[in-house]
């Protein structure tokens, strides 16, 4: 997982870094931004019907998750703190079992903004904007899991004992920019744990993973760097 990231995030970085003329192009400067987001996710794991094709099963186990992070850039880099709040559950008729999940989920990411890296200065003059990212987080987790004909509870993660996961993130979005400053952001990350009792101690084949689907809204703070960056400002009203 961690050369997956590595090769995802940073290896065609590097591979631009070294290619001809690329410090006359790149702008280093990048504003820091607030933002927040709310989406559907998608639990993945033993506990789903049909579990020979868990695509399928995905509309059943919709829950909702809101999100809020902080970001910094660093030319085609964003570093960014985020934190996700919210849900997680899923159902198997065949077992007669559900179980329901709160978490938090919460942790770095390294943005890589496609658009600057392929096309230099000329960035600024595009709406969209395409990236991919990557990113390391931990979970905590309090899960029930109960019989769905009489609501009994048959195993729980919780109360002294919170669960603990490692999150390996990987993710994909479109930054739409309304103004110069503030954005729209529609993505999806799939999160990759390192436990598989986040369904309340259900021991299968695999760990259990989740889907997150999100619509955000960002604003940044300062330009995007000297030489004509960035100045519109929806707080100081220069548009």
């Amino acid at each position: 997982m961690k050369k997956l990231l590595f090769y995802l995030v940073f290896v065609p970085f590097l591979l631009f870094v070294n290619s001809k003329g690329y410090s006359q192009h790149m702008d280093w400067g990048g504003p820091w931004a607030v933002g927040v987001g709310l989406g559907p996710t998608a639990y993945i794991g033993d506990l789903n019907e049909h579990n020979d094709n868990r695509f399928i099963i995905i509309p059943q186990s919709l829950s909702f998750v809101g999100n809020g992070w902080f970001s910094k850039g660093f030319g085609p880099i964003t570093l960014v703190l985020q934190m996700n709040l919210g849900r997680l559950e899923s159902r198997d008729y065949i077992k007669d079992q559900r179980f329901r999940a709160s978490f938090y989920d919460y942790g770095g990411r390294v943005r890589l903004n496609m658009n600057q890296l392929l096309r230099g200065k000329k960035y600024r003059v595009d709406k969209w904007h395409f990236y991919i990212q990557g990113g390391l987080g931990l979970m905590r987790y309090s899960s029930y899991l109960t019989d769905i004909n009489n609501d009994t509870l048959l195993s729980q993660t919780g109360y002294a004992a919170i669960g603990k996961a490692m999150s390996y993130v990987l993710g994909a979005g479109i930054q739409y920019y309304m103004t110069d400053d503030a954005s729209l952001h529609i993505g999806v990350d799939y999160h990759f744990l390192n436990s598989d009792d986040v369904d309340a101690k259900i021991i299968g084949e695999s760990n259990d993973h989740y889907l997150f689907m999100n619509i955000g809204f960002s604003y940044a703070f300062g330009s995007f760097g000297g030489g004509g960056g960035r100045k519109h400002s929806l707080l100081w009203g220069k548009f």
